[in-house]
């Protein structure tokens, strides 16, 4: 990990048993705990973001959601109602 200057913090709380866990395999990757918290944290933090960000689907399945979203919508009576209101004039 290169060195580069970390002004936030994080603080978490383990338990003894998780302390001495990570301590060991920090110790085995060669990392101080620090940089092993960061890398493991790092990596699946990429890895939550990665799947939130792109949808992935079989091509029947995004056949049936593009023939989902080009139906015509179905109106919504409170909408409906909303937009028959007389507009408020702008300041």
């Amino acid at each position: 990990m290169a060195a580069t200057t970390r002004p936030r913090r994080i603080d978490v709380r383990v338990s003894a048993e998780q302390d001495a866990m990570i301590r060991e395999a920090a110790a085995l990757a060669g990392q101080t705990v620090t940089g092993f918290l960061l890398d493991a944290a790092e990596d699946r933090a990429r890895e939550v973001i990665d799947e939130r960000r792109d949808l992935v689907m079989s091509k029947a399945t995004f056949a049936r959601f593009a023939e989902a979203l080009d139906a015509p919508g179905e109106p919504v009576p409170e909408l409906v109602e909303l937009f028959r209101l007389p507009r408020i004039p702008a300041a």
